[in-house]
């Protein structure tokens, strides 16, 4: 949020002297600028879109360990319960 608000509202500016009064590094500025979207949150929204199949496929009836059997076993994705949790809380998803 902080290279974002750099990035749109000081454009005039340099950039090692907003990162020095903002604190951040001229790095982490440079690196966002390349990749704004990590790919984590790439991989968990997919992650979440199919969560939310598999959970639509059950009728609702799946929680988090048999989503993430599902997802190990017929998808082969392989990810940890707890990321599927929180996933699911996250998308508001909840087995019966």
């Amino acid at each position: 949020m902080t290279y974002a608000f750099m990035a749109q509202d000081c454009p005039d500016l340099p950039v090692a002297t907003c990162c020095r009064v903002m604190k951040v590094s001229t790095s982490g500025f440079y690196a966002w600028r390349a990749n704004p979207v990590p790919d984590r949150d790439l991989h968990d929204a997919y992650l979440t879109n199919t969560i939310v199949d598999i959970h639509r496929m059950s009728r609702g009836s799946y929680g988090s360990p048999r989503v993430h059997a599902e997802l190990r076993l017929g998808e082969g994705i392989r990810c940890s319960r707890k990321r599927v949790e929180r996933l699911m809380r996250q998308a508001r998803v909840a087995g019966i």
